[in-house]
């Protein structure tokens, strides 16, 4: 019953809000599900830059006083060990500003929660089978909590469709159509003229927000510490970034981090470190660049465009007699390398490993969702392939990519 009630949802959302109209429902069947201990815990690995993902840049903490975004002196907004649940950290931060406003904002969560990246790309699957759409930019979850006449930025546009799930307190959003944006003042407070045009959304526990990516938007909480928690749909995207990107991350790997060679080409007016860098590009070849795009690709398209990989949980070791196959939600894409190695990408993550035709067999059979019969595979292959599938297995298990089944009748075995 509840799964019909919530396709009913997902088709009516599709048809008449998706990139259309704002949402407002006091009820929702669709609902974060994430409980207060592990946004607790999300919070606490954000405050720590150690346990960001190298490269990945987030989570990103930004924090506000009176409006004002706070370069330093942020500790005492942000959750510790200490703080023994969610109400306890609110309340003693609450107490520390009981004469200012304030907001904590922190997005790319999904960097530091296995379980919250798996509800931000359960959403994002939702939204993909309903609607048809993959976004081009990416998607994000992020959370913003205070007490606050307005949001600091005032009036402004994401380009990001958002789900609004309201966790504490009580929030207003109100948003405007695009058309409206000449009567609507922005990048301030003071938007009471338009006040009158906007729709309002109202985020309690329980109830569901949503407005498209093009609206104007700006929330309100200002008598109670209010918690939101927001999945949100960026719609634009650059093309070269991708490109720039993925050269730099070679380039920084490579040459171009020890300075230029005896035999650099240097011309005149161009910095050292430019110049080595130029040498370092002009060594590459076109297949490791395109290895490279593909790599940094494969983070958003295996990670339903969340762009970091799904937090890593312990290794299980594999049975010899398992029989394997991808979770459901789950997308493998592979490659064969310009090094001659084999890419494997699931999860947001890129494995590369020895390359063997029979791994490249047993890959496809799990990426086209065959049920792999380990025993009966390694019967059929030479024992090279055998130690470099048993490697790939133990890595996906860290990333939750495979899952277990029992021994059956065999259908849909690949061998």
């Amino acid at each position: 019953m509840a799964g019909s009630e919530t396709d009913r949802f997902w088709k009516e959302f599709a048809s008449r809000h998706w990139e259309q109209e704002p949402l407002s429902l006091p009820s929702s069947p669709v609902q974060l599900g994430i409980g207060d201990e592990e946004l607790l815990r999300a919070l606490v690995l954000a405050a720590g830059t150690n346990n960001r993902p190298r490269g990945s840049g987030l989570p990103k903490v930004v924090v506000t006083v009176d409006g004002r975004t706070q370069p330093i002196d942020t500790q005492v907004f942000l959750p510790s060990p200490e703080d023994g649940s969610l109400d306890d950290y609110l309340a003693r931060v609450d107490l520390h500003m009981r004469d200012h406003e304030w907001s904590v904002a922190v997005s790319g969560l999904h960097a530091v929660s296995a379980p919250l990246w798996d509800r931000a790309k359960q959403m994002s699957d939702d939204v993909f089978r309903f609607t048809g759409t993959r976004v081009a930019g990416r998607v994000d979850m992020d959370t913003f909590i205070g007490r606050y006449t307005s949001t600091n930025v005032g009036v402004h546009v994401d380009h990001a469709g958002n789900f609004g799930f309201t966790l504490r307190g009580r929030k207003t959003l109100l948003t405007w159509a695009p058309e409206h944006s000449e009567q609507v003042p922005q990048h301030t407070a003071d938007y009471t003229s338009a006040r009158g045009l906007a729709d309002v959304l109202v985020g309690v526990p329980g109830a569901l927000t949503y407005f498209p990516s093009e609206q104007l938007h700006v929330g309100e909480s200002p008598d109670t510490v209010a918690v939101n928690v927001n999945i949100a749909f960026f719609t634009r995207n650059d093309p070269a970034a991708l490109v720039l990107e993925a050269v730099g991350g070679l380039l920084g790997r490579g040459s171009a981090t020890r300075g230029p060679g005896p035999d650099a080409h240097v011309a005149d007016g161009i910095p050292v470190a430019a110049a080595a860098a130029l040498d370092a590009l002009a060594g590459l070849s076109g297949g490791e660049i395109e290895d490279a795009v593909w790599e940094h690709h494969m983070r958003t398209v295996t990670s339903g465009g969340l762009g970091v990989g799904r937090p890593s949980e312990p290794p299980v070791p594999v049975p010899r007699d398992a029989r394997i196959r991808l979770r459901g939600d789950v997308v493998l894409h592979q490659r064969a390398l310009a090094d001659g190695r084999r890419a494997v990408a699931v999860q947001g993550h890129t494995l590369k490993v020895a390359d063997h035709p029979r791994l490249e067999v047993a890959l496809t059979a799990l990426g086209s969702g065959d049920t792999l019969d380990l025993g009966q595979w390694e019967q059929g292959t030479d024992s090279a392939a055998v130690p470099l599938l048993h490697a790939v297995l133990l890595r996906l298990s860290t990333w939750r990519a495979t899952r277990v089944e029992s021994s059956g009748s065999g259908a849909g075995t690949v061998l």
